[in-house]
């Protein structure tokens, strides 16, 4: 089962916006892991520079639970990369 058909058809979310911020954080998730790959960094050294250790780096990139922001925002940050906001091609959800 991919990730796409275990977010649309698994869980089981209390909104579509809660559903579709899952989905936002896999993406984070995922742009880190390419990130530090091919700066060839291991999750260890991701854990030294952000304070972390490698078991948080680890089930933070296994994406068996939903990472806090501040989380997401150390390791990108130690990856040299930022994350921003950006308009969504469709109206707000939820209005």
């Amino acid at each position: 089962m991919s990730w796409d058909d275990f977010v649309d058809n698994e869980l089981d979310y209390k909104s579509n916006v809660e559903k579709e911020a899952i989905k936002q954080m896999a993406i984070l998730v995922n742009a880190i892991i390419r990130r530090r790959k091919q700066l060839g960094l291991s999750q260890k050294d991701i854990a030294n520079r952000t304070g972390m250790t490698q078991s948080q780096i680890a089930r933070l990139e296994s994406q068996s639970s939903v990472p806090r922001m501040e989380t997401l925002l150390k390791v990108a940050i130690a990856l040299g990369m930022n994350i921003g906001l950006e308009e969504a091609a469709t109206r707000a959800l939820g209005s």
